[in-house]
This record gives structure tokens, C-alpha cells and sequence, in this order.
């Protein structure tokens, strides 16, 4: 009957730690969770508030269609690349 006890003891302190440890990845899942929702939130703001990046057609493809819709266009490769720079350089600054 002592031996009994003594076994009985045993298995309620090793129930005991695990319970303290089942309580502690329990509590370690809930903070990881809003930590997850956090994150989440901010990336979404992020999503929201970053700039829309235009993506401009090749030079030469772009005076082509230029000279489509206006036979008689003066402008040249040349022409159309710096256009195509001044607005990079407009699109970086906004």
C-alpha cells in the first residue's frame, strides 16, 4: 500500500508539471497569435498606404504606338526615353 502511495504521488506532481507546462504553451500560443494578428494588421496598412508603381512600355514599343495614333508625330526614340525618364523621376518622388 505504501509502495502504491508513493506511485500515486509520483504520477500527481508529474500531472502537476504538466499541467504548469500545458498552461504555459498555452499561454505562449495565445500571445503568439496576437502577435500574428498584429503583424498581419500592420501589413495590410502597409499594403494600403505604399505606392501604386506604374510600369511604362519599352521606348521603342511606346513610339510605336505613338506614331499609330499620330501619323504625322515628330517624336523620335529619343524623345520618348526621356519622356519615359521625366516620369520615373516623377513617379520616385511621389
Amino acid at each position: 500500500m505504501k509502495a502504491a502511495n508513493k506511485q500515486l504521488a509520483e504520477w500527481d506532481a508529474e500531472l502537476n508539471q504538466l499541467h504548469e507546462r500545458n498552461g504555459d504553451l498555452g499561454l505562449k500560443v495565445q500571445m503568439l497569435e496576437q502577435e500574428l494578428k498584429e503583424v498581419q494588421g500592420d501589413r495590410d496598412e502597409s499594403k494600403k498606404s505604399a505606392p501604386i508603381v506604374a510600369e511604362f512600355p519599352e521606348p521603342a514599343d511606346l513610339l510605336n504606338q505613338l506614331k499609330t495614333r499620330r501619323k504625322k508625330s515628330g517624336a523620335n526614340l529619343a524623345d520618348i526615353e526621356v519622356v519615359l525618364e521625366i516620369l520615373d523621376h516623377y513617379q520616385e518622388r511621389n
